[in-house]
């Protein structure tokens, strides 16, 4: 089973835009697809995380959707993220350090 995953954001927009697809296409998928998600995906192969939210949304004549992928840079702690600008952080070596720590997170995180 494949996990509902937003890292690899090329095979989830691909994943959604044929599922938009076929519930466009089929008012009974749709139907599924709105009463339970998660089942809707475990159907088809794609385990949802506990934890994660899907939500179903209409584009129409008054209002389109714009959905963001997530951030990597939100992976990294206020703490850490103090201490790489300047802040109350200890010698030049340790905001370095952290530096490369913070760069290192974000990498894995991609």
């Amino acid at each position: 089973m494949k996990t509902f995953d937003h890292n690899n954001i090329q095979r989830f927009e691909s994943m959604l835009a044929d599922i938009a697809g076929e519930c466009r296409d089929n008012p009974e998928t749709r139907a599924e697809l709105d009463a339970d998600p998660r089942a809707f995906f475990a159907e088809r192969g794609v385990d949802v995380p506990d934890g994660t939210e899907v939500r179903v949304a209409d584009d129409t004549a008054d209002a389109v959707h714009l959905v963001m992928p997530p951030n990597p840079n939100n992976a990294i702690s206020d703490d850490t993220l103090t201490g790489v600008a300047g802040g109350s952080g200890g010698p030049q070596t340790s905001t370095v350090s952290t530096i490369i720590s913070t760069l290192s997170t974000i990498a894995e995180a991609s």
